[in-house]
C-alpha cells in the first residue's frame, strides 16, 4: 500500500469514529428505556457515551430513569429536545426543565427542557409549575452521576 492510500484509509477511519449525536427517527426509533415509538418531538432526549454508543428515549423521564440503573460506559453527550424548537437535541446540563401538569410529557412526569431560561419563564407565568436546572433534575431523579 503506497503513502497516499494510507493516508485516505487514516482520514476514512478518524471520520468514521467521531462520536456524535444521531438523528432520531421519529415515529421508528424505539425508546432505549421504555420501548415505545418516540414520535413526540418537543420531549425526545439522548445520550452518547464517549466510545459513540447512542441511546434514544421518547421522554426526558425515560433518560433520567435510565441513568438510575446506568452501567455503560462514561456519557460524554446528554442531549434533549428543546421544547421551544422541536426536534432539535440540546446540551441537558446547560438547558432549563419545568414540570408542569399544563404540558404533558410521554411517560406522564409533565417534564419539558427548554434551552433559554427566558423561553421556561414565558410559560412558567401561562402554567405554573416548578423550576430545575440539571443538577436539580438529577436529584429529583435521583440520578448519583
Amino acid at each position: 500500500m503506497n503513502r497516499i492510500s494510507s493516508l485516505v484509509l487514516g482520514i476514512i477511519l478518524m471520520i468514521s469514529c467521531e462520536v456524535k449525536p444521531q438523528e432520531i427517527a421519529y415515529g421508528e426509533d424505539a425508546c432505549h428505556f421504555c420501548r415505545m415509538t418516540i414520535v413526540d418531538r418537543q420531549h425526545a432526549a439522548q445520550l452518547v457515551t464517549v466510545k459513540g454508543k447512542s441511546f434514544k428515549y421518547d421522554a426526558i423521564e425515560c433518560m433520567m430513569n435510565h441513568l438510575n440503573k446506568w452501567d455503560q460506559p462514561e456519557v460524554k453527550y446528554f442531549l434533549v429536545t428543546d421544547y421551544a424548537t422541536p426536534g432539535q437535541l440540546v446540551d441537558a446540563t446547560s438547558s432549563h426543565y419545568l414540570i408542569s401538569e399544563a404540558i404533558p410529557s410521554p411517560m406522564g412526569e409533565f417534564l419539558t427542557a427548554f434551552e433559554n431560561r427566558e423561553e421556561r419563564e414565558k410559560v412558567v407565568k401561562r402554567s405554573k409549575g416548578k423550576s430545575l436546572n440539571w443538577n436539580e433534575l438529577k436529584q429529583e431523579f435521583n440520578v448519583k452521576q
